[in-house]
């Protein structure tokens, strides 16, 4: 492959990216009142890409082996606690990202 086939490879991804980033702001931009439905789905999007992605990440844990997934229930169980505590989605995101990972390289290897 060619650099020149490399550069249009990565000039087509990134116009690619950037329209599909400004398209939205361009078409709802012209109606100054929102639909009932478009307001709703606004509302809820992000709890379904948030569950969407909870199912994702679990659905390749053995529950039935040896740790049983208990790192990633208690990664998700602390989520809810922090998210519904201080309503937060970065910090909820953030503080069980890092314990999940504290106990996956730390703690369940040396139960192992």
């Amino acid at each position: 492959m060619s650099s020149f086939d490399i550069f249009i490879i990565i000039l087509t991804a990134s116009l690619a990216t950037i329209l599909t980033r400004i398209l939205p702001f361009v078409i709802f931009k012209k109606s100054k009142e929102s639909s009932e439905q478009f307001l709703l789905f606004e509302k809820v999007m992000p709890l379904m890409i948030m569950i969407i992605l909870v199912f994702y990440t679990l659905k390749d844990i053995e529950f039935t082996e040896f740790p049983f997934g208990i790192s990633e229930i208690i990664a998700v169980l602390l989520t809810i606690f922090i998210h519904l505590k201080y309503k937060n989605i970065f910090l909820s995101i953030f503080l069980s990202t890092f314990f999940y990972m504290i106990l996956v390289q730390f703690v369940v290897p040396k139960i192992l």
